[in-house]
């Protein structure tokens, strides 16, 4: 094994998991049983909120619980949902389909089999809802592959603060925080994260955004193969 790094902090979505199949697959089941509006038009719409909500829950001005009460909300007010529509109830359907749909980014099975088997320790850490998040890792098979699963709704701290990530050093077995690696898409979520808990990390950044946040990054990824030429396999 490289003598860098030890540990390896992955994020789920869009480092590991298609979340964005996921989110239109889910989303047009859920909308198409129940006869209300959907399609591409809709699932632009649901992107949107969505995606406001979950960068003010990373700020912190939001709880997760903010987040599922409001985004079905604002969806059947932009959209013309009929008056009534239980957007609560919606909300948990499209998390339960969401926990059915465990999509992967094409390679990354075998790039974590890769790493598994060269001997680093897998730990993944996400904002996601625990429920869903813990039934898509199941589902996929990719469980055994990693020693420990941190959901920020059991840590009680969110990605980027210092508080989550504090979580996640105090448990693993690696101390030394130089051998310890931060590998996700994110750089509002996952890079400063890093930055904020003094950890080295990689910025997975297949479409070669700009990194327009000015944050450090160890390194940038476009590939699975980047990053084990980065890690020394």
């Amino acid at each position: 094994m490289p003598a860098r790094y030890s540990t390896l902090l992955f994020d789920a979505d869009e480092t590991l998991f298609d979340f964005l199949k996921a989110e239109q697959s889910s989303l047009e089941t859920v909308l198409a049983a129940r006869g209300l509006p959907h399609g591409a038009e809709i699932l632009q719409r649901y992107h949107v909120i969505n995606d406001a909500l979950w960068h003010a829950f990373e700020r912190g001005e939001i709880t997760k619980e903010d987040i599922k009460k409001t985004r079905f909300a604002k969806l059947a007010e932009q959209s013309g949902f009929p008056a009534g529509t239980d957007t609560d109830e919606i909300n948990g359907a499209y998390l339960r389909q969401l926990g059915e749909s465990d999509f992967l980014l094409p390679g990354a099975r075998a790039f974590l089999q890769t790493l598994y088997d060269a001997g680093f320790d897998l730990v993944l850490i996400t904002n996601g809802v625990a429920q869903t998040q813990l039934r898509r890792l199941e589902k996929s098979g990719l469980s055994p592959l990693f020693s420990h699963v941190f959901v920020s709704e059991a840590v009680g701290a969110q990605k980027p603060l210092r508080a989550f990530f504090d979580a996640v050093l105090d448990a693993i077995d690696e101390k030394d925080k130089a051998r310890v690696l931060v590998i996700g898409d994110s750089l509002m979520s996952d890079i400063r994260g890093a930055y904020n808990a003094g950890l080295d990390c990689v910025w997975y950044n297949p479409k070669g955004a700009a990194n327009d946040a000015g944050l450090p990054v160890t390194a940038m990824a476009r590939t699975y193969k980047e990053i084990e030429a980065f890690l020394g396999l």
